[in-house]
């Protein structure tokens, strides 16, 4: 059961974590950022068809990253760099995406299994489930607002293997996702996951709580 416990308190924030950043590929999260970075001035390209044609790139609706500027364009707009990085991109988002699934799959199935056997042990085991990711999002908030750049930096140094992260300032990826971008996107993800944990301890409380058990 003490395994159990753990592997809930760690699999739980990760779930949320990858539940909010994957509305970061949504077009309805593209339109609400149209415009907000100053490299959204430069854009050439119609800003709003190449969105989509990334987003349905990451969804598994295409595999084709040959798109022009604008739809009937039949030119190829990214480098072969871009293309590349879109192409490693897409595949650490898959992984990310499968231990989301296999999370939701064992958070799901260990907490009703602990529910049923033992609904006090349950209780305490989410009450006391925020400090590992409370822990985890001030270190990383902290680290947001002190030093971005090296996170940032990090991150790619962690995830890939290879230098095609590294691109121009006038490159479509860059124009169109600059890394203030990531910086408000890494935010949202951080505040949002942190209000579902606490949802999550508020109603573990009012429902569950030492009250009704």
């Amino acid at each position: 059961m003490k395994i159990l416990r753990w592997l809930m308190r760690i699999f739980y924030p990760v779930v949320w974590l990858m539940f909010f950043a994957s509305l970061l590929t949504t077009m309805p999260y593209m339109s609400l950022s149209k415009g907000l970075y100053a490299s959204h001035d430069d854009i050439e390209f119609d800003h709003d068809y190449v969105a989509k044609q990334l987003m349905d790139y990451l969804n598994y609706r295409h595999d084709d990253l040959t798109f022009g500027a604008n739809e009937g364009d039949e030119s190829v707009l990214m480098r072969d760099i871009e293309i590349r990085h879109m192409e490693d991109v897409k595949d650490v988002y898959t992984m990310l995406r499968v231990i989301s699934t296999v999370g939701v799959v064992f958070v799901a199935a260990a907490g009703y299994f602990m529910y049923l056997k033992n609904r006090t042990y349950f209780y305490e085991t989410v009450r006391n489930s925020f400090w590992l990711p409370l822990g985890f999002i001030a270190f990383v908030g902290t680290w947001f607002l002190i030093d971005f750049n090296r996170i940032f930096t990090w991150f790619h140094l962690l995830f890939f293997d290879n230098d095609d992260w590294i691109l121009r300032h006038d490159d479509v990826l860059i124009q169109l996702l600059p890394q203030t971008f990531w910086l408000v996107s890494g935010v949202l993800i951080i505040v949002g996951t942190s209000f579902m944990i606490a949802l999550t301890l508020y109603l573990n409380e009012k429902f569950i709580g030492k009250k009704g058990l």
